[in-house]
């Protein structure tokens, strides 16, 4: 049976999700996530230790992990991801910004209920972006993106009014789907229905909207391949200026096999660095980043409005699964045995049907008892005396006449 892989990476959390299917249609077969700080370089190792760990699990299981979506926050977080990745020689992996994962969330959903195009609302910390997805393609059109004030009220009024156009837009959608980033979506959606004329919902699970958003994307690579393009018109308002984390992290191609002379597998591109036509979407260079981090006491940009729809709420683990955090060095054994127990448990039937282990696994608590002593054998028997020799025999006489 195979499985998709989503990871989300939006610092301080991770969120990690296991689809069931190829396609990434199937039930979540399980979920986890863990906190990372944003300034360590271990950062995008964890990710990556994870990713392998997952696909390790997946192999001993009898399972196959078909693909792999990771969403990034920025440009910055998406070239480490690369360099580990092609460092440990990852294949099958596709970086994906995190407003093309709730694309393909917000396709899925409106699919799901019958509707024909479905208007999606992505919020951040620091703006928010409307677009049209299409349920039968994944194309995405009418994108436009508002900035959000510092004040919490009008920011909330600037949503607000963004739902209300939602409603009126060319395309007529059926209905509205909000995803957040770094937001509780879940407290602003109030605000939301008494605004739009068209019905509102939000994701089941909004702290892993993202990381399923991923899976289904990476699964539905080559749908998403032309979403890219309508990204263009994504521009900021009042500049025009194109917004690089929607353009530059849109789509990544699998690895070329031919291109080494080892034949090994890189993860996304096997062209050398200095190519200048790789066939893949280039990051785009930040003018005027002196290498530089900007440090925040919140984690918002010192422009965000959203800061009210912050849960404020610290990851928690349901179980070790995937990754275990700081224990890299044991990650591997967690990841195999928890998997192995969520998969075993999945409510489809296709677990039951690979053959159990024949051998033994779990080492016996109790001894098992000596085996009794083979008794000595015996010594050999004396040699018998050699028989007495025989009496010569007397000469025959002739009885007399």
């Amino acid at each position: 049976m195979d499985i998709v892989l989503g990871v989300s990476m939006a610092p301080p959390s991770v969120r990690m999700v296991l689809v069931e299917g190829e396609r990434a249609g199937g039930v979540t077969v399980d979920e986890d996530g863990f906190e990372v700080d944003a300034d360590e370089l271990a950062f995008p190792d964890q990710v990556v230790s994870a990713i392998l760990g997952t696909q390790e699990s997946a192999r001993e299981s009898g399972y196959r992990l078909a693909s792999t979506g990771v969403t990034v926050a920025n440009q910055l977080q998406a070239g480490q991801l690369r360099d580990a990745l092609a460092g440990h020689r990852v294949e099958n992996v596709m970086l994906v910004s995190a407003f093309l994962a709730a694309a393909a969330l917000a396709q899925t959903v409106g699919g799901s209920v019958g509707y024909e195009r479905t208007a999606l609302m992505f919020i951040e910390p620091d703006g928010a972006t409307l677009a049209v997805v299409d349920s039968s393609d994944g194309s995405i059109a009418e994108v436009q993106r508002v900035a959000l004030p510092s004040d919490d009220t009008a920011a909330v009024g600037a949503l607000t009014r963004l739902a209300a156009q939602a409603g009126r837009l060319s395309s007529r959608p059926d209905g509205l789907f909000v995803v957040g980033s770094g937001v509780n979506v879940g407290m602003v959606k109030p605000e939301l229905d008494a605004a739009s004329a068209i019905p509102v919902s939000v994701p089941e699970e909004p702290e892993t909207a993202l990381a399923r958003g991923a899976a289904l994307a990476s699964a539905h690579a080559p749908l998403f391949d032309s979403s890219t393009s309508a990204l263009a018109w994504a521009r900021d308002p009042g500049t025009g200026v194109i917004d690089p984390d929607l353009v530059a992290l849109g789509y990544a191609y699998q690895a070329d096999y031919d291109a080494t002379s080892g034949e090994y597998a890189l993860a996304y591109s096997a062209v050398r660095d200095d190519t200048t036509d790789s066939g893949y979407l280039k990051l785009v260079d930040v003018d005027g980043y002196d290498g530089a981090v900007i440090e925040d006491d919140d984690g918002y940009s010192p422009g965000s409005g959203a800061h009210q729809f912050d849960d404020g709420r610290a990851v928690q683990r349901r179980r070790p699964f995937l990754l275990a955090g700081s224990g890299l060095a044991a990650f591997f054994v967690v990841g195999v045995s928890s998997l192995v127990v969520a998969l075993a448990v999945s409510i489809r039937p296709t677990a039951a049907d690979h053959p159990p282990p024949t051998g033994h696994i779990v080492v016996p608590t109790q001894q098992a008892p000596a085996p009794a002593p083979v008794p000595e054998p015996l010594p050999p028997a004396p040699p018998l005396p050699p028989a007495p020799p025989l009496a010569p025999a007397r000469p025959f006489s002739p009885a007399p006449t």
